[in-house]
């Protein structure tokens, strides 16, 4: 009866997945707050645009309301900073992905070691079982032949 195979490493093996798995989830969260800064940024170059439009239809008109203009000029002043701020954020998790990635190369590299030596294992166990079962069918034939040699009576009388 062939042996059933066990990997002695599984439960490592099971650990090294959920390790990687943990950082993968990682991973995507820090590329979604990226583009979650991206479009923020974005968001905001567009109200950018439209302030600008605002001032140059005001100005347009003739008369030129210096309140509303410093007004104009600080909320500008307010959403260039913001695109500033969300360019530093962007740059920080950018390099905070750079790291974590690195620890999700290692992770993968790790769990890939212990498959490869469950693979080389599994092709061991495979080896060993078609070399027991190779055995036991020539010891099954050479009992056979000999019961089959004692048994024919040709061979009983010489």
């Amino acid at each position: 009866m062939a042996r059933r195979f066990t990997f002695r490493f599984a439960t490592m093996l099971k650990i090294r997945r959920q390790r990687e798995d943990e950082h993968k989830r990682v991973v995507a969260e820090r590329l979604r707050q990226i583009a979650q800064t991206r479009d923020h940024q974005l968001v905001l170059e567009r109200q950018i645009r439209e302030e600008v439009d605002a001032i140059r239809d005001s100005q347009a008109r003739g008369s030129i309301d210096i309140q509303q203009v410093m007004r104009h000029r600080h909320w500008l002043g307010h959403l260039h900073k913001g695109v500033l701020e969300a360019d530093a954020r962007v740059r920080f998790l950018e390099a905070r992905l750079a790291q974590e990635r690195v620890v999700l190369a290692e992770a993968m590299k790790q769990r890939k070691i212990l498959e490869k030596l469950e693979e080389r294992q599994w092709q061991r166990h495979l080896h060993e079982e078609e070399v027991r079962e190779m055995k036991e069918s020539d010891e099954l034939a050479t009992v056979r032949y000999v019961f089959d040699r004692d048994a024919d009576p040709q061979t009983l009388g010489t």
